[in-house]
Order: C-alpha cells, then structure tokens, then sequence
C-alpha cells in the first residue's frame, strides 16, 4: 500500500492557506488547492482527500506533490505549457485579408459575416477566431436579465451557468485570464463561447426582437381588458364630486392627485375617530375602516383591500412612542446656561455631571445573555435582599473621570460630602461648576448655605476653587450625561449578577470606574456628545418643552 508523503506546514503558511481556502476572492482553483493542502497537513491521504472534496485522487496526488516542491509558489500559479498550435495561422489570415480587399458582390451593400465566410469559403466562426476579439461588450437590458436568469436558475448545476457567466463578465469588461481563473475553465473555453456569442449575435437580437413585440401585445391585452371590465376594487364608491377612475396601481404616488378616490375616502376618515361613525374605539383598524366605508358609501371593502391602498398611499401601522419631557418654565434658559458654560470652560477649570443610584438592593438580577435556543433564563421576582447601598458619582465633562463614594441615603450631606471629594482631589482648579437634576437635597438651603460660606471663606484665604452650582432644569435626566455612564455600569456588573454582600457589589462597581478611568486616560474624550452642540438648542422648534427625541 502506497502511503502519500507527509506534509508539513509552518505558521505563515497555515495561516496563508487558510485565508485561500476561505476567500471569497480567492479563484476557485487556488482555493480548491489550498483545501488540499490544509488537509494533507492533517494527515489525510489522498483518497480520503479526494472524496472529501469531489475530486478525483490523481489531482489530489498532484497538487501534494507540487506543494512539496515549491511550497506556495507551486499551487499559486499554474506550470507553464507549451499550448495548442494555432488552428488558423498567418497564412490563413493573410489569404482572408487579401480576399477581403475585392469589391463586393453585385446588388449587396454591405458586407456581413456570413457573406464573408462564403467568399473565403470557410466558416462564420472561422471569422471570428482570425479578428480579435473586442475587450468588452455591450448588453441591452433584456439580454443581460435573460443570462443572470440563467445564472440564478443554474447554481446546482455550475456547468450549465459558465456560457452565461463569460458572457456576462466579458460585458464588464473582465479579461480572458482573469473569466477563466474566476470560473475554472481553461482560457481557450473562454475565447470559443465569446466567439460564439458574437457569431449568433445576429440571431440573438432578431429573438430579443420577437419577444419584445409578444410582451407588448399582451400587456395591451391586459390593459384594454382592465379598461372593460375594472375590478371591483378599483372602482369602490368615492364621495360626491369626485369621479372614478380605473388608472393602474401606481405603487409609490408622489402627488395627492395620482391617489384613488377609494383611497383618499380612506385617508378622510382616518382623519377622524372612530367614535364619529358610530364605532366604540379610540383607534382604527383594517375592520372598522372597512365597517366606516361601508356605512358612508355603501359598499364595504375587504380587509386586504383597505391595507394595500392605505399602503399605495405611504401609510403604515406605527405604535406612538413615549417621549421625555420638561415642564419646568424656564426650560430655555437653563440648558442655554448650561451650554454656554461648557463652551467657555478655561483650561482651569471643570465642569461635573452629578448624580446618585440606589438604593440598589444586593440580591439576583436578570438581563441580557446568550443561551441554548428553547431554553429561557429566570430569576425569582420575589428575593429576601442581602443589604442595599447607595451610589454619589460626579463625572468630569472634559476628561471623563468618574468620582464616586458610598453613602447611606440621599441627602444633603451625602452631596456636600461629595463636593469636599471633589474640592480635595481638583484642587489646583480655579473654579468647579456642579450640574445635577432638580432632586429636593440639590436645592435645600443647607447645600446652598454650605456652598455660600465654603466660597466665602476660599476666597478670603485664596485657597481651593471656588464652587458654582448649574441646576438642570426639572425632570430633565436625560441632560445629565452621568446618567448613561451608570446605565452602563448597571449592563456591565449588576445585570446577571448574584452578589453575596454589600461589600462584593461596591468591589465590582469600584473595579469597572477605575478601568473606566484607567481607559479615557489613555484614550482622552469629552464626556457627552450632543450636549456640546450649542446649535443643537438654537431652534426654538428642535425641542419643544424640553423634548430631547424631537
């Protein structure tokens, strides 16, 4: 028993290998080599290579061998050959040149390849193989739809699908070489279906011809027979002063007037509630639409009827969204405030985010996660919590770092505790501006108060920056950046969780801020996107109250 003869493969090559074995790019040659490379490394022989791939043993053999002669070189690219012999030599096309130099025959005005093939006594294909062919040619829309039918019909068969193939790639101008290495074939197959194209060219265009005039009858046929007979959906009773009409459907109108009168009766009682025509809902369906028709007309539509020309019409079933929104009256000139300060902020100088979270209960918790299909994760809904902790964060709008403590409840000590942080750890900064929502403890007198004395006595001792508060407007969570950065640290360390004590959750939530920071140190990013466009707010109609999706 022959034993075929090992092959190895270093690194580089594995990996070249592979990327030829899986390109899309890759001709179909190559990567069929590279398949048996790649599984002769394996340790497979040829035989059982062969029926892996469909290919006959002795091919297998072959390509083994080259490999283990040439290495990557050796598969790439084929061996030279010495090639047929020329069927039509310089003789031969000097013969037909001179023959062509005579006059043409009495009574004909041109000359066509058929009439040349029997002055030279040969034949039209004989014609073709002696001129050179044309780098590309042009298909009409007809011919280029027929070969990609032919094409999409063929792919269990790719033998079928080549002449459709060649035909196609040569009319985008693709090379001879490159058809016959993209679809493995040899050049000289390529060069015969080009040439027979051009040979039954002339017939090619009397067919497309007889097709053309057969399509227009019978699309003829059919309009005069719509045009006799309309449907009943295309004539369904319009409301007085409007004619009816049998025009086709028109899939896309772009003016009021191309719409069916059936249509635009439709789009009127939508306009209205159901309430109005004796229906008891608050919104429409295919049914009740129907049911209003029916009682103002007198002719009731079918369902389907109702949704396509309310879909002919660009109507579409939309569920409303809710949208946050800002009832605080002076909506305007806080955010307005708030921009200005970002765009002036000095190089000492630094604007905070603030913001708290929790209590957040230590218990389970569900969220996203990959699964086996038919298999659907539970948590409990109903947990006995193992402590609960509350979160102050303050995130830096201009480097992006997070500062945060743990504290019992939220109040107003827990955010002066937080303004001394960040006093002790900014204290090289000449002013810090505080931004946060517009919770009770924000605004009680006691901050405030605090705040006034600290700025006080800071200034009196020209030590430490002074404090400045920039108050969001009300129930305008949606401006404070801070907020997406916990929803992130929720996503990333809560969901899917089961933390066994207070102290195991503030040690995952501690870890992903300081990777957090760790990251936009290396990486430096303004915290917030659209909150720095100050244009974004110019418009008095891009937000109205305070309405962030608008």
């Amino acid at each position: 028993m022959r034993i075929a003869q090992l092959v190895e493969l270093t690194k580089d090559e594995k990996e070249i290998l592979t990327r030829w074995s899986r390109g899309r790019r890759t001709p179909t040659r190559q990567m069929k080599r590279a398949k048996i490379v790649l599984l002769a490394a394996e340790g497979h022989q040829n035989k059982a290579i062969a029926e892996t791939l469909g290919i006959d043993r002795r091919q297998v053999a072959r390509w083994r061998q080259r490999f283990a002669k040439h290495r990557l070189v050796g598969i790439e690219k084929d061996a030279p050959r010495a090639g047929a012999s020329p069927r039509y030599g310089q003789d031969v096309r000097q013969h037909d040149l001179a023959a062509l130099e005579q006059p043409l025959p009495k009574g004909q005005a041109n000359c066509e390849l058929a009439a040349i093939a029997k002055v030279l006594h040969s034949s039209a294909h004989a014609i073709h193989m002696i001129d050179p062919l044309p780098s590309s040619i042009a298909l009409s829309p007809p011919q280029r739809e027929a070969l990609d039918v032919i094409v999409e019909e063929q792919t269990s068969l790719h033998a079928l699908d080549q002449p459709a193939r060649v035909i196609l790639m040569w009319s985008d101008g693709i090379s001879q070489s490159t058809t016959a290495r993209e679809l493995d074939i040899g050049e000289e197959t390529v060069k015969l279906l080009r040439h027979r194209w051009l040979s039954s060219f002339p017939r090619v265009a009397a067919a497309e011809e007889r097709v053309t005039k057969e399509i227009t009858k019978f699309f003829s046929l059919i309009c005069q027979t719509l045009n006799e007979e309309p449907s009943v959906e295309t004539t369904l009773a319009a409301p007085a002063g409007i004619a009816k009409t049998g025009t086709a459907n028109r899939e896309k109108p772009t003016e009021s007037d191309e719409l069916r009168p059936a249509t635009k009766a439709l789009i009127e009682i939508l306009h209205h509630m159901p309430k109005v025509y004796g229906i008891n809902r608050s919104n429409w369906t295919q049914r009740s639409l129907a049911e209003a028709y029916e009682k103002l007309y007198g002719q009731r539509p079918s369902k389907s009827t109702v949704s396509r020309l309310l879909k002919q019409a660009g109507l579409s079933w939309k569920k409303s969204r809710k949208v946050l929104t800002s009832p605080d009256p002076n909506y305007r000139e806080k955010v307005e405030l708030l921009l200005r300060t970002l765009q002036s902020l000095k190089a000492d100088e630094d604007l905070f985010f603030i913001d708290e979270l929790g209590p957040l209960q230590v218990r389970r918790y569900g969220g996203r996660c990959y699964t086996p299909k038919g298999v659907t994760p539970t948590h409990p809904q109903n947990q006995r919590a193992k402590g609960s902790i509350t979160l102050y964060g303050a995130l830096s709008a201009t480097t992006n770092q997070v500062t945060w403590f743990y504290g019992n409840t939220k109040d107003s000590t827990g955010m002066i505790d937080l303004v001394e942080i960040l006093y002790n750890h900014y204290h090289d900064k000449a002013k810090i501006y505080l931004t946060w929502d517009a919770a009770s403890w924000h605004g009680s007198n006691e901050l405030v108060e605090w705040a006034d004395n600290f700025n006080t006595w800071n200034s009196a001792n020209s030590s430490g920056p002074i404090i400045e508060f920039v108050p969001l407007p009300s129930s305008a969570q949606f401006l404070d950046v801070i907020e997406a950065v916990f929803s992130a640290m929720k996503r990333a360390v809560i969901h899917n969780s089961d933390y066994q004590s207070e102290q195991e959750m503030k040690t995952a939530i501690s870890v992903h801020f300081c990777e957090r920071n760790e990251f936009f140190k290396h990486n430096p990013k303004r915290a917030g996107k659209r909150i720095w466009q100050i244009d974004f707010f110019e418009d008095q109609n891009h937000i109205r109250s305070g309405n962030y999706r608008e």
